[in-house]
């Protein structure tokens, strides 16, 4: 299929030569995991599952652990490699006061704060997703679009943006030289946004990574996944944030999500369909495309279940990730050494706060 220039452009970031003739024939990457790989997976997964959710304190997680290698023979040793990093010491860089005192800054420190209304909150709660509604207007997503062109073209092939095929990826936007006078602030400063992950984490958070990801016609199908690396059952660690770049309607690519699966404390990677490990490329019972407006932004507990969907148009996918952890885990994001100096440099003492830099 012959492409229009504005998709054509995205090519080399995407490692591809040509769109696919049909756009709507399924395309994914197969699994390249044998069966026995599949189940050594669904295992480690299983067993750090278990031994997070076996206490609620770091010292409670360290002897779950510790019970795990010595009452395990066969104790698999990248389990504990693996979880090694959440318990052994906080990682946050600032005093957690600093971002209390940004909070209260914002108006957010009590969890009775209204930015949000209480219909949105039970939301979260419930079915772990929440479209906060159009809060880019279109002059910046104008600009957004534009940035984001000429990023791709120029950085897009770099080996640290290279994803998924069919996929233009840049990582680390929102602290990177693209951001550096302030147009993406929104995508992690904005008050409803930093409203959604107060409630969903509480007053102890920060900024742990960010990307901008844009599925290319015929492509962006991804596995049911979660964005933790084991299932969590009560307090949640992480938050993601989808803004809209371009408009996600059912044919284009739009994350699809299932519902409450966030309060289930299990991880897609470590469920089990007829006794086998879940087969994460096919479709889930009960879930749903997130559509909406360009400019719109989905917030929503990031151990629920979901993946992006094919692009069965011939237009591109836009869209900008934001993602927020508990203070005190390691950041997928090294802030200080990804950050540029013109946006260190335009943080006040809430950005800062947020981004946990000094």
């Amino acid at each position: 299929m012959e492409a229009h220039k504005d998709v054509s452009k995205y090519f080399d970031a995407a490692q591809i030569e040509r769109l696919p003739l049909d756009l709507s024939a399924p395309r994914y990457e197969p699994s390249k995991l044998s069966s026995e790989a599949r189940r050594i997976r669904y295992q480690r997964c299983r067993a750090a599952t278990a031994i997070w959710n076996a206490a609620d304190t770091r010292a409670g997680r360290l002897q779950a652990l510790k019970n795990y290698q010595t009452e395990n023979t066969l104790a698999d040793a990248s389990v504990v490699e693996l979880m090694g990093p959440f318990l052994n010491k906080a990682s946050n860089r600032l005093p957690l006061t600093e971002i209390e005192d940004a909070l209260k800054k914002l108006g957010l420190h009590s969890e009775h704060n209204t930015v949000l209304s209480q219909f949105e909150k039970d939301k979260l709660d419930q079915e772990g997703y929440l479209n906060l509604g159009q809060l880019l207007n279109e002059e910046q997503l104008v600009q957004m679009r534009r940035r984001y062109d000429i990023a791709i073209v120029r950085d897009g092939n770099k080996p640290e943006n290279i994803g998924t095929r069919g996929i233009g990826r840049l990582v680390d936007t929102v602290v990177g030289p693209i951001n550096k006078e302030g147009l993406l602030d929104s995508i992690f400063l904005h008050p409803r946004l930093l409203a959604a992950v107060r409630h969903i984490l509480g007053t102890h958070f920060k900024f742990i990574g960010s990307n901008y990801h844009c599925a290319l016609p015929g492509y962006g199908h991804q596995g049911i996944h979660a964005d933790f690396l084991w299932g969590v059952k009560g307090a949640p660690l992480v938050v993601n944030a989808v803004w809209l770049i371009d408009g996600f309607t059912l044919e284009n690519g739009a994350t699809r999500v299932v519902p409450g699966t966030h309060r289930s404390g299990v991880h897609p990677t470590g469920d089990l369909v007829r006794g086998k490990p879940r087969d994460l490329n096919e479709s889930v019972e009960g879930e749903i495309k997130l559509t909406g407006a360009a400019g719109c932004c989905f917030v929503y507990n990031a151990h629920l279940w979901h993946g992006g969907t094919q692009n069965c148009t011939s237009k591109l996918r836009r869209a900008q990730h934001c993602f927020f952890g508990h203070s005190e885990i390691p950041s997928s994001t090294n802030v200080l050494q990804a950050i540029d100096k013109r946006v260190q440099s335009r943080m006040g003492q809430v950005g800062r706060a947020i981004l946990d830099i000094r």
